[in-house]
This record gives structure tokens, sequence and C-alpha cells, in this order.
């Protein structure tokens, strides 16, 4: 009974139009009673959202499957490195373009940092 309850409710707000739905809201956030109720269910969704983010996220680190965040800072990462990749390229650009191979031959390498 209540599914035919709210289907009916349903097809009543499609019959009212959007000045009819937008007045039916109003009344129904006008009732203290109905808009404290639609605020502790929003702040149990939400509750219910995070506590089911954080259990995905759990089962997706123990097979070792990378998240949505996993993925950004990897993107963040290559993306420097591209930079820093495309930054050595001019460079070395330059050099052959101004003194040739001799200039980058007598470049001396420089020691590796310890880590």
């Amino acid at each position: 009974m209540p599914q035919r309850d709210a289907e009916n409710l349903i097809s009543k707000l499609r019959a009212m139009g959007e000045e009819g739905v937008s007045s039916f809201f109003n009344e129904v956030m006008s009732n203290d009673r109905l808009r404290s109720g639609f605020g502790r269910a929003g702040e149990r969704f939400m509750a219910n959202k995070q506590a089911f983010d954080r259990n995905v996220e759990t089962v997706l680190d123990f097979v070792n499957i990378p998240t949505k965040k996993d993925v950004r800072d990897l993107k963040q990462r290559l993306d420097h490195l591209s930079s820093q990749l495309l930054n050595l390229n001019i460079k070395l650009d330059r050099i052959l373009a101004d003194g040739g191979e001799k200039k980058l031959m007598s470049v001396k390498p420089r020691a590796k940092k310890k880590e």
C-alpha cells in the first residue's frame, strides 16, 4: 500500500506542473517537522555515504586496486615529470642549436643525489 501512495503522489506532482511542484515543496518546507525530518535524513545519508566510501577504499586497498585518489596522485606526478622532460628537451635543443655536440660533450655529469 505505501508504494501505491508514493506512485499516486508522484503522478499528482507530474500533473501539477512546475508551479504546482514549487508550491508543494514550499508548503512542505514550511512545516518544521517535515523540514527537520528531511535534515536528519540528509545527515544520515551523508554519514552512510562516508562509511560506504571508507569501506570501499579499504576493500580496494586490500585487493591492491588503486583508488581514484591514487590515480589522481599518480597522474599529477606524471604531469610533473612530463613537464620536466619537456624543459630538458628544450634546453638540449638550445645547446645543440648554439654550439652543437662539442658543447654537450664538455658538460660534466652531476653527482647522484643521495636519497
